[in-house]
């Protein structure tokens, strides 16, 4: 059986694909953490994000780590009706297979401008290791 070349990164290391649906009413409060690493010693790697819109606002999306300085990886503009959009109403960040870091040991937020908007978040990720561990973390870190 053959694997994609997204899928062949996730299963190499542990996969951490997300779905979220994010409605009219949210706040980036509510849409904060949503990938989060297993322990300060690995990092995520985010090869794609697709957003689907089905409730326009002019608001602004901001997919990035939650370091101390955030690193954004991904900045959309909603507009506040569809009419402003091309044909497609989806928003696509391909990082190719194998994907762009995060901080290490840092989680993925979304932070939204305002609430009004509303969509359907899908994220295909994976986590890896990447800091030496010692014989003092034990297995919990591996």
């Amino acid at each position: 059986m053959s694997a994609g070349d997204y899928l062949h990164w996730q299963f190499q290391h542990t996969r951490k694909n997300y779905d979220q649906s994010v409605v009219a009413g949210d706040t980036s409060t509510q849409t904060a953490n949503i990938i989060n690493p297993k322990s300060a010693k690995h990092r995520i790697y985010i090869q794609k994000i697709t957003v689907s819109i089905t409730t326009y606002s002019a608001v602004t999306w901001t997919f990035q780590d939650g370091a101390g300085t955030p690193v954004p990886i991904a900045h959309m503009s909603i507009p506040a009706a569809a009419s402003a959009l091309p044909s497609e109403t989806q928003f696509v960040f391909d990082y190719g297979p194998t994907g762009t870091p995060l901080t290490i040991g840092e989680e993925l937020d979304v932070i939204l401008s305002a609430a009004g908007a509303a969509g359907r978040i899908h994220i295909e990720a994976y986590e890896k290791l990447e800091a030496t561990l010692t014989a003092e973390a034990g297995s919990s870190l591996q």
